[in-house]
């Protein structure tokens, strides 16, 4: 079996997607460990609700603090969405590396365990894309992501139990109240499984929070179909 790695190395060798060193083939990665170990981590001061970076300040930002329209208990990341970690998620979106998302979801898997939030969901689901994207993509990254994580932490998935039922302009060409029209009544529930939903505790599984309003509209209907609470999960977050 190592004769055959070997070889198998030397024919088809895998490199670091990001800084494209050669990683060992019997390591099954695609990102080298020195990569993942330098990833921009979410540290210091963050919102406690939507894991916004702060300056300063108390345990929440101004939007948090004001709003009475989040429908989410808590949104949490392992990583700021800048440098590698920008760069990894934009090649698994539009590079055509789905194979990334099991890299990266056995990051998320692993900060889900140490925050404890595993022992408190039921269920995961990904937020979906419109039908006509998928199709054109090949793929849900959020829904890669959250088969992989599944699996890590032994919970039921559902891929199929949200639906985006408008094809709309891109999230990050839109200004914050742009992003939050763009969103109304863009979701809903698959009928097929809204018992799986009712008075369930769900993981809501996202690659990227911005201004968390993709979030927040998945979370409210999932509210009004009588999931017990949600928590969401992004790979990154963004800061100010």
């Amino acid at each position: 079996m190592k004769i055959l790695n070997i070889i198998t190395s030397l024919i088809f060798p895998r490199t670091c997607s990001l800084c494209g060193r050669t990683v060992s083939f019997k390591e099954n990665k695609n990102i080298c460990d020195d990569c993942l170990q330098t990833l921009p981590k979410l540290e210091g001061l963050f919102c406690h609700k939507c894991s916004l970076p702060l300056a300063d300040g108390g345990a929440t930002c101004p939007d948090c603090k004001n709003s009475k329209n989040i429908y989410f208990e808590t949104l949490k990341a392992p990583y700021v969405y800048t440098g590698k970690i920008r760069v990894l998620i934009k090649k698994m979106k539009y590079s055509q590396r789905p194979f990334l998302a099991k890299d990266l979801s056995k990051q998320m898997a692993d900060f889900i365990k140490r925050e404890h939030i595993a022992e408190n969901i039921d269920i995961i689901i990904p937020v979906p894309i419109h039908w006509c994207k998928n199709l054109m993509r090949g793929y849900n990254q959020a829904a890669l992501l959250a088969d992989c994580i599944a699996q890590e932490i032994n919970k039921s998935f559902y891929p199929k139990a949200l639906l985006r039922t408008k094809y709309t302009k891109p999230q990050f060409k839109l200004k914050k109240r742009q992003r939050i029209e763009n969103l109304e009544n863009m979701f809903e529930i698959n009928k097929k499984y809204a018992d799986v939903i009712k008075g369930k505790r769900i993981l809501l599984i996202d690659d990227i929070a911005t201004t968390c309003s993709t979030a927040n509209q998945c979370s409210k209907v999932l509210k009004e179909n009588k999931a017990k609470n949600i928590i969401v999960a992004a790979l990154a977050r963004t800061g100010y």
